[in-house]
């Protein structure tokens, strides 16, 4: 009797597990980034492109990172790095300021998924900015 409850349960045990080890429907390495990525939220690099302004201007990148609770900011261009001041985070929305040639630049960006839209303000005027993640 024994022996027949063992042989039971190990039949059984077969007829789950090998229709589970043919199984291919397992994320693949790539979506996992990609997940793991957008948990991140804010943090990463964010490639941009600001429409109506000098070339110089138009294209960069947004360094994120966080320490504690505090966000940091810094803007790159094709001439240097520039840190940014007063930077708040509000649920989707970043917040911050920059120094360009003498220019007090505010930047408001909102966040979907690994996208981001928002307003460039500067004395020259109110600009768009678009951009997504690179990582």
């Amino acid at each position: 009797m024994k022996k027949l409850y063992q042989n039971t349960v190990f039949i059984l045990a077969l007829l789950f597990l090998i229709p589970a080890l043919g199984r291919n429907d397992y994320p693949q390495a790539e979506e996992l980034e990609i997940h793991l990525l957008s948990k991140k939220k804010w943090v990463g690099i964010w490639e941009y492109t600001v429409s109506d302004v000098p070339p110089e201007y138009t294209n960069g990148e947004l360094h994120v990172t966080k320490s504690g609770r505090e966000y940091q900011v810094e803007l790159v261009l094709e001439y240097g790095k520039i840190p940014a001041q007063s930077v708040v985070l509000k649920s989707k929305t970043l917040y911050f300021e920059v120094d360009i040639d003498g220019m007090q630049i505010e930047i408001t960006l909102n966040r979907v998924d690994d996208t981001v839209s928002g307003e460039v303000s500067s004395p020259d005027g109110v600009f768009f900015l678009e951009g997504e993640r690179k990582e």
